[in-house]
């Protein structure tokens, strides 16, 4: 449709917009009648139509937070080179489709139920605060995207859970091998809350903390959409224990237990309420202590 006809019109509400866009609509359909004029291909079946008046109004495509975490996390995944990933509750069209199209093998588990069998993914309806049918220090590699945030608020069927979040954490660091890696994607910011029952939203040191020592950070990072971009701000080095974090104002080399204030520093400049935080963590080959798990 040639929305520039439109151009310089306002519209009082939706519905005047799209009455003028019917109009629009209606001329296409004389317009290609006149070009088909006596071909027998492709003819309009007035039984048979699909109106659509909104998409010539819309851009080319939208890059959300779903398609800045889906990229993050496959991309990474094709850099380590495993060929076999499990996830919990990251989105089917998304990144599984990215993982199962470089032909990586995925373990999916979701709490609700997946209705068909998809060829590369082998299926476990579960609860992930759990994880009871997953032996311990099993997994290499595991992923979860914009899941967590969600556990025990019963936005999904499961049941009420106030630590929902923080019990799945402990089930990952069991289950994760020695050398094994977990990717992370969370909504993150200055300050902590839940928008019941839709997510939780976290500060980025309650994450770490709750996941270290037997976890080591090597990656903190945040998607900007405004300027379409992830910036990173926390970024380990191949099994070194230090970070650096990478911002205009400062470049900080950390120790393994990294310093809170500059986690603070980084928070506090978060950009908006909230963001999506990606995290990247590898589980040490040490056996701890039991006073420091």
């Amino acid at each position: 449709m040639d929305t520039s006809k439109l151009q310089g019109r306002r519209f009082k509400n939706q519905e005047e917009l799209l009455e003028a866009l019917k109009v629009l609509y209606a001329e296409d359909k004389i317009e290609y009648t006149r070009q088909r004029g006596a071909d027998t291909q492709f003819p309009i079946n007035e039984n048979d139509q699909w109106i659509i008046l909104n998409d010539c109004l819309e851009g080319a495509g939208s890059a959300s937070d779903y398609f800045f975490q889906d990229m993050w996390a496959a991309r990474e995944i094709y850099r380590s080179n495993v060929k076999h990933v499990f996830d919990i509750g990251s989105r089917l069209d998304g990144y599984i489709a990215h993982l199962l199209s470089m032909e990586v093998h995925v373990t999916l588990l979701d709490i609700r139920p997946l209705p068909k069998k998809i060829e590369g993914v082998d299926f476990i309806q579960a609860n992930a605060t759990d994880l009871s049918n997953i032996p311990d220090n099993s997994i290499e590699t595991l992923s979860s995207l914009c899941a967590l945030e969600h556990f025990g608020l019963g936005r999904y069927g499961d049941p009420i859970d106030y630590n929902g979040w923080k019990k799945s954490l402990h089930a990952i660091k069991r289950k994760l091998k020695a050398g094994g890696t977990f990717y992370l994607a969370v909504p993150v910011g200055k300050d902590e809350c839940v928008q019941f029952n839709a997510h939780r939203i976290f500060k980025p040191a309650t994450i770490i903390n709750e996941l270290t020592p037997e976890l080591e950070l090597h990656e903190f990072s945040y998607i900007d959409l405004s300027n379409a971009r992830i910036v990173t701000c926390l970024k380990g080095g191949d099994h070194k224990n230090y970070a650096e974090v990478l911002s205009p104002q400062m470049v900080i080399s950390l120790k393994r237990d990294y310093n809170a204030d500059v986690l603070e520093y980084v928070t506090k400049n978060l950009p908006a309420k909230y963001q999506t935080g990606l995290f990247t963590f590898k589980k040490n080959s040490l056996t701890l202590p039991d006073s420091l798990k």
